[in-house]
């Protein structure tokens, strides 16, 4: 499996409660097209690259660059696109890759209990093996955009994630 890391309580619990009010008051437009064959999936919020006018995504690009090793980040340094996906609850996205990219996922919702599902499962080389990571109150995760992944929604109640998308500066 490729790379793939996890970090928790980088955040603050008042962070995470003003990001999760701030992200959940945001303008949503209707799904992303995971792949050409799929139909859109719940829906996005763009955050854009103004890291002036974005401090929570200029925070989340510096924990990237100072978690990950640098032979990560040396590479994959150009921060492509910051957006916000929702799912609401049932809702069921399709596997997909993003590319040759570091994919970074921050998960927004303040309360999270394993019954509650909202996942997201990376495919593992054979296909038929899934890694889950359990969407933590102010978990990161950073994992190679390549490895084809999905998110879960949520039993109950939407489910939110920043994803930040960094390339390889050309």
């Amino acid at each position: 499996m490729s790379y793939i890391e996890i970090f928790d309580d980088k955040i603050s619990s008042e962070t995470i409660l003003e990001t999760f009010k701030k992200i959940a008051s945001l303008s949503y437009t209707y799904g992303q097209q995971d792949n050409p064959d799929t139909p859109p999936t719940g829906m996005v919020a763009e955050l854009g690259l103004d890291l002036e006018k974005q401090n929570f995504v200029k925070d989340l690009r510096d924990l990237y660059m100072s978690l990950c090793p640098s032979e990560i980040t040396t590479q994959y340094n150009q921060m492509d696109r910051a957006y916000v996906n929702l799912f609401a609850p049932g809702e069921h996205p399709y596997y997909h890759s993003d590319g040759d990219c570091m994919t970074l996922i921050y998960y927004v919702n303040p309360i999270w209990h394993p019954n509650q599902g909202g996942e997201t499962k990376i495919l593992q080389s054979s296909d038929r093996d899934v890694f889950a990571i359990s969407p933590v109150p102010g978990r990161i995760a950073v994992f190679k955009g390549s490895l084809r992944h999905t998110a879960t929604s949520f039993r109950n109640m939407h489910r939110f994630s920043v994803a930040l998308k960094f390339k390889a500066r050309v």
